[in-house]
């Protein structure tokens, strides 16, 4: 099929855009509905979709602030796709309401009695964490990151186009500018999210790496997503012309590279655990040993590691556009399988739950719901609605790029 007999790519992602908000939409009304008559599964559900629609969107932030420091031509391609995912974490942000106004049916720490006092108080653990869990602080750093996350989406995107309006230098030494800091506040304040949201699921638990851990899931997100996006997009122009096969090669190798760092970060913490073998440290992988939880920790070392790594190895892979798109779609899909894992046994508690004598109303519910497959597909469809809202605002590609001009790259191609 010829690029003329395609369908028009602006209605194509317009219709993409309303179907998608359009399922998402839905899907959200649903599982408010379970919120409200009291679903015990709703709360893993809806974490879990949440944590999927966040990978994409800090995701699309750190892509930015790893473009606008190395200015490889990978990031060319990816800009905008990062800039329009990246504005969709104030909406994405917004929707972890129901968790917040719901802590203590999902978190073990915010349990409280009838007098308003925390019930783990007296913890020797638990009780020793409580200036820092607690239901004031916990929305003070939610709202903190929101504003630090949203504030540097923003900043990019508005840089960027008054850059595709003039094409003056200053615009890209100010993106520059900020991406280094902010990449260090992304990587601070994606820890403080990661103890908040998950890790705080086991509050007696903790782990100095495990914020690395959830970076490194965001960049494999947003990146898998790139590349299957982008290797649609290039039926059409300006992609089509854009993508090269050596632009394709770099983005096969960045893929690469992060399940290697995945994998790494993923060996490193569970060594070091290993190693100690302390009852305060090991309650975690215990907890992913039980039941079906220990089927789904093996599948995603293989799935997300040896079956990749050794299909990313050949070269071939990389240049070709069916396999590294088949690849990509294929670590997205075990990225949401990754986080149920890091959720869903943190709240069941199969061989720790004498630790949390008084539970929560999440820990009632079981271990794998319908409501865990609507979480994910609401928060994917109103994800990917959003981002198309903001993806097709601008031009597909930067159009007065210092670095990159789409002119100067159809001109090479006709040459």
């Amino acid at each position: 099929m010829s690029t003329t007999e395609l369908p028009h790519l602006p209605t194509k992602l317009k219709d993409l855009q309303s179907l998608s908000l359009l399922v998402g939409c839905i899907g959200l009304v649903v599982l408010l509905l379970s919120w409200v008559l009291g679903s015990a599964n709703f709360y893993q559900g809806y974490l879990v979709g949440w944590l999927f629609a966040v990978s994409f969107a800090a995701g699309g932030l750190m892509i930015l602030c790893i473009h606008n420091l190395a200015h490889g031509g990978w990031g060319y391609l990816l800009r905008k796709i990062g800039e329009a995912s990246a504005l969709t974490l104030i909406p994405i942000l917004l929707l972890f309401l129901p968790i917040l106004l719901s802590l203590d049916k999902v978190y073990p720490w915010a349990i409280r009695d009838a007098n308003r006092a925390y019930v783990y108080a007296t913890d020797p653990v638990v009780g020793s964490k409580l200036h820092y869990l607690n239901h004031g602080f916990y929305w003070v750093r939610w709202a903190l990151i929101a504003v630090i996350w949203s504030g540097g989406a923003f900043l990019f995107s508005h840089w960027s186009r008054l850059q595709d309006k003039t094409g003056d230098m200053k615009y890209r030494r100010r993106m520059r500018f900020i991406a280094g800091p902010l990449a260090l506040i992304y990587v601070l304040t994606v820890t403080i999210g990661s103890v908040d949201w998950v890790m705080s699921l086991e509050p007696a638990w903790f782990s100095s790496i495990f914020g690395v851990m959830m970076a490194a899931g965001h960049m494999l997100t947003i990146l898998t997503f790139g590349i299957v996006f982008l290797i649609w997009l290039s039926q059409w122009e300006p992609v089509k012309t854009a993508f090269t096969l050596e632009r394709q090669h770099d983005l096969g190798k960045l893929l690469f590279a992060f399940v290697i760092f995945w994998t790494y970060i993923e060996l490193s913490q569970f060594i070091i655990y290993w190693h100690a073998n302390l009852p305060e440290e090991i309650t975690w992988y215990m907890n992913r040993q039980a039941g079906g939880y220990k089927f789904v920790t093996w599948l995603l070392m293989l799935s997300q590691f040896v079956i990749p790594f050794l299909v990313l190895l050949s070269r071939g892979t990389k240049r070709n556009q069916k396999s590294l798109m088949g690849v990509a779609a294929f670590l997205l899909f075990m990225r949401v399988i990754d986080l149920y894992w890091m959720v869903s046994p943190s709240i069941q508690m199969p061989l720790t739950r004498e630790l949390y004598p008084v539970t929560t109303k999440a820990m009632s519910g079981s271990a794998f719901h319908l409501l865990d497959i609507l979480g994910v597909v609401t928060f994917g469809c109103l994800w990917f609605g959003l981002f198309l809202r903001n993806f097709r605002k601008g031009p597909i590609l930067p159009v007065n790029d210092p670095y990159f001009s789409i002119n100067a790259e159809i001109k090479d191609a006709e040459a």
